[in-house]
């Protein structure tokens, strides 16, 4: 029991220590995210940390730029009520003013402004960066001298006003100087290290010249502001923008501890865990968000494609452990047929991953018909995406079904902006969907023969490209025994139809000696063995004993072990 009460006051005094309460509110609205500088303000009014007449002040601003004006009428004037010293909620009610246009209402405007100069002091360099903006945000050409005369007032206070220099920067941003924006909130940020706003907006205009710059800048920010909502959540977005996964995930994950995170950040977060390889987290945290959500929520339908891929990964993680990943493949399945018979929402849709996921759990559970049409679906989800009809391929040929991966190869190099060694993957595929065609029929037989020269075409013109090279010149050779194999059945060397091919891979051999030596690690061994056994095979079959014994010993003196050879080899003496 005291652990726990231990435990739970711990908790809580740390949730107090990240807590920055309504000032969060104030942040994201300077940074003028202001959807979420409201739902804080509101979320933290009734707080009695709260300062409740500068809470109303940024309220009532947020109001302005929705050109709410009854709203931030409300907003200031409460403002006033709550605290009739703070003097910023007179500069809101100045900018109503002169949003009315009347010479009157500039002469009232001047009046409420007067009033929060004197009500904030002399030394106050803010508000009279306040009232610049106000005059600034109703007409910035009309009120131009105005907005020169409270930013030279504001320096007068401060000479190095951090305040103005976001002022400065803001003006040009508007006018799309983004290098001469960050040069002023640079000068912000030296002027004043507490300036939040600063540091955010310098990240923000610079991150997509220069992101290491960018979020080095953010990650200062977090050092020196552990406990700013913004500056965590700021960060942990640059990190997921630049597909740093992992890093995103951990400083998501400590931004989640902040009481002043939304509630939409967890789907984020959720996908964040994914990305950064936490695949039990956040399949849970998907959980969670589904139970708080109506069946047919769009997040519902977000978190359980998201709980899908988590289940597959897991999966994969358990391949070591039959029985674990066996029921992680089992999960996948139930779980993907529930997500792919969903009501999709409105705003959603399936992906190609959704399919090929599911394509890779029928693959584990021996439904290779299945999985081969989830691919396609995938396929036709996103025609773009032309590697799936490579997967497709890969998932037919681990099933043995030589002739449709040959076919998803050949769609793949006909659609793709291939590579060579993918002609040579494609040569590969038509020898084994050749090897396979029974050849019982003249259909079959020219069946047989079509295949095979697609065989040796795509491997001829991976020759041409790259010449010499024994792996390609051996692929030739096996095309070439297989087809020899329709006029003499098991003998496949009996006309020598590789005889040349075989020819000129040993004219390549034999001109390294290294290729023949045991001890080097790159030796070419196995290759001189293949090329022997045919040969020695060809002279058997053709009854010329002398090439016969030569090519056998040839082999034996590569293959010294081969005591089932060598054994063989004294019969013929």
């Amino acid at each position: 029991m005291k652990f726990k009460l231990f435990l739970s006051l711990a908790l809580g005094a740390s949730l107090t220590c990240m807590a920055q309460g309504y000032k969060d509110g104030i942040e994201y609205y300077k940074v003028e995210q202001y959807d979420n500088a409201k739902e804080l303000l509101l979320r933290n009014l009734n707080d009695p940390a709260t300062n409740k007449a500068e809470a109303y002040y940024y309220l009532g601003c947020i109001e302005l730029v929705g050109d709410n004006d009854a709203e931030a009428v409300k907003y200031f004037d409460q403002g006033v009520a709550a605290d009739p010293e703070y003097g910023y909620n007179y500069v809101g009610l100045g900018q109503l003013e002169l949003k009315k246009g009347t010479k009157d209402n500039e002469k009232e405007a001047e009046k409420l402004f007067d009033n929060a100069k004197d009500l904030c002091g002399k030394k106050d360099d803010a508000v009279m960066v306040a009232i610049g903006r106000a005059y600034y945000d109703v007409d910035p050409v009309k009120y131009a001298k105005k907005i020169e005369d409270a930013k030279k007032d504001a320096k007068k206070r401060d000479k190095q006003s951090a305040d103005l220099y976001v002022f400065e920067g803001d003006i040009l941003a508007d006018q799309k100087q983004w290098g001469n924006a960050a040069s002023w909130y640079e000068m912000a940020m030296r002027s004043n290290k507490d300036n939040i706003e600063s540091y955010v907006k310098y990240a923000n205009t610079y991150f997509y010249v220069n992101p290491a710059v960018a979020i080095q800048t953010l990650e200062n920010l977090v050092a020196s502001k552990p406990n700013s909502a913004l500056a965590q959540r700021e960060l942990a977005e640059k990190y997921y923008k630049d597909d740093q996964w992992t890093k995103a995930a951990e400083k998501y994950g400590v931004y989640m501890q902040n009481p002043n995170h939304f509630k939409q950040d967890e789907n984020r977060y959720a996908g964040l865990l994914f990305y950064g390889k936490r695949y039990q987290e956040s399949f849970d945290l998907a959980s969670k968000i589904i139970s708080e959500h109506a069946a047919g929520d769009a997040d519902v339908f977000y978190m359980k494609r998201l709980q899908l891929y988590n289940l597959v990964a897991m999966a994969q993680e358990e391949e070591s452990d039959s029985i674990a990943a066996a029921e992680l493949w089992s999960r996948a399945d139930a779980h993907a047929k529930d997500f792919l018979s969903m009501t999709v929402p409105s705003t959603a849709k399936y992906e190609p991953k959704d399919y090929s996921d599911y394509a890779i759990v029928l693959t584990a559970l021996g439904d290779v018909p299945g999985s081969v049409e989830m691919y396609k679906k995938a396929y036709e989800a996103n025609p773009e995406k032309t590697d799936l009809l490579k997967q497709a391929s890969e998932a037919c040929a681990d099933a043995k079904d030589y002739k449709s991966a040959a076919e998803f190869f050949q769609m793949y190099v006909d659609k793709a902006d291939y590579k060579t060694n993918d002609l040579f993957v494609l040569s590969r595929r038509y020898l084994y969907w050749g090897s396979t065609i029974a050849d019982t029929t003249a259909t079959d037989s020219i069946a047989r023969e079509e295949v095979m020269q697609k065989a040796l075409k795509y491997a001829e013109m991976v020759d041409s490209i790259v010449p010499n090279d024994l792996r390609i010149l051996s692929q030739i050779a096996n095309i070439q025994m297989v087809h020899e194999m329709r006029f003499s059945g098991r003998d496949y060397a009996r006309y020598g139809e590789a005889m040349p091919t075989y020819d000129k891979m040993l004219a390549i051999l034999d001109a390294d000696p290294e290729y023949k030596n045991p001890d080097n690690p790159d030796n070419e061994l196995a290759t001189y063995i293949e090329i022997f056994r045919y040969k020695a095979v060809h002279y058997y079959l053709n009854k010329d004993n002398e090439n016969m014994k030569l090519y056998y010993q040839k082999w034996l003196e590569v293959d010294p072990t081969n005591d089932a050879l060598r054994q063989y080899i004294e019969t013929l003496k």
